[in-house]
């Protein structure tokens, strides 16, 4: 759920394109705070500094400066407005990823989409989004301003490091990744839910990694599956965040067992773990600094076994996987499928 709900449409490409895009929005916030200039001045001063159109430089300043609320006018003087300050302190694509997106029509819904099925063609990607905002434009779009318009947004999300793009493959980067992710968490009603979607986010991600490399991969995994045929089951039906299983051809069986511990009963998932530390290669826990410190003294202090085949991850580490293995998919589907 948005802070808020965007309600302006028209968009516009940044100068310097994809490339230099967020840097010369930077350059002209800063020569806006260090320079009096009347909102003529300044459509003069993009024209003669970029070398742009008047009318170009005019829409530039209306849409993406003015208009989005970055820049304000103060006795008809162009000053930054505490956003802009905000923004050019920070200095964050993100930040003004977080700007667009508050108030431009069809922006957030490109991540929203690559987050569901990804990755996904220029064209197919265009597709879903334009049906999905058709309610709001209505007949004021024909299909070929909404591909302008949709371009725009394309460009500015690369340049705001959102999406990325392989041939003819757009995906997630990271940053998108931890963005898409955070405004799930946001939509949440308790802390608890909040802690369940950014919980079944990782889960959806390993799997994600694990059918790539062709393990099946299974979110919330039984302990008994894990574990030979040979040992006792246990009664209860215990959970593994995930697992990854391979049989080899006279190797046996390759198992990775995965537990996401953002938080709560640490004590449970090492139990997990250790029920099946014997028989899996690694065990391998998402978690934070704190928390492998912690789960590291406990093993330590219990000298158990789960210590030689455990191994740690951050959330990071995992969006980084995943968007390479994006763009993985990407590169084999073009070399070896087409």
């Amino acid at each position: 759920m948005r802070a808020e709900t965007p309600s302006k449409t028209t968009f516009w490409p940044m100068i310097g394109g994809i490339s230099e895009g967020f840097a010369n929005y930077l350059l002209v916030l800063r020569t806006i705070d260090s320079t009096k200039m009347a909102k003529r001045q300044f459509v003069d001063w993009l024209v003669d500094r970029f070398g742009l159109a008047h009318s170009y430089a005019a829409n530039v300043v209306t849409t993406l400066f003015t208009g989005a609320g970055v820049v304000v006018l103060d006795d008809g003087i162009c000053s930054l407005s505490k956003e802009g300050r905000a923004l050019l302190e920070s200095s964050s694509p993100r930040s003004l990823y977080g700007v667009f997106a508050s108030q431009f029509v069809g922006i957030a819904d490109i991540p929203a989409i690559l987050a569901d099925r990804q990755p996904l063609t220029w064209d197919n990607l265009f597709v879903a989004w334009f049906d999905f905002i058709k309610p709001v434009v209505g007949k004021r779009w024909n299909r070929d301003h909404a591909k302008m318009q949709f371009r725009h947004r394309i460009d500015w999300l690369r340049s705001l490091d959102i999406i990325n793009k392989v041939s003819d493959g757009y995906y997630l980067s990271t940053g998108g990744m931890e963005e898409t992710a955070q405004a799930k968490a946001r939509s949440a009603r308790s802390p608890a839910e909040r802690d369940a979607i950014s919980h079944n986010d990782i889960e959806n991600k390993l799997r994600l990694i694990g059918e790539f490399f062709e393990f099946m991969s299974v979110k919330r995994a039984s302990v008994n599956d894990a574990r030979p045929a040979r040992t006792a089951k246990l009664a209860e039906d215990r959970q593994l965040d995930c697992l990854w299983a391979r049989v080899i051809h006279f190797g046996g069986k390759v198992q990775y067992a995965f537990e996401v511990q953002l938080g709560g009963n640490m004590s449970d998932a090492i139990e997990r773990l250790e029920m099946v530390a014997p028989f899996v290669q690694k065990a391998v826990v998402v978690t934070d600094d704190e928390q492998e410190r912690r789960i590291h003294d406990r093993l330590d202090v219990k000298h158990s076994p789960l210590r030689d085949k455990v191994m740690f991850l951050s959330y990071e580490d995992v969006n980084n996987v995943a968007a390479a293995v994006n763009a993985l998919k990407v590169f084999t589907g073009k070399v070896f499928h087409e």
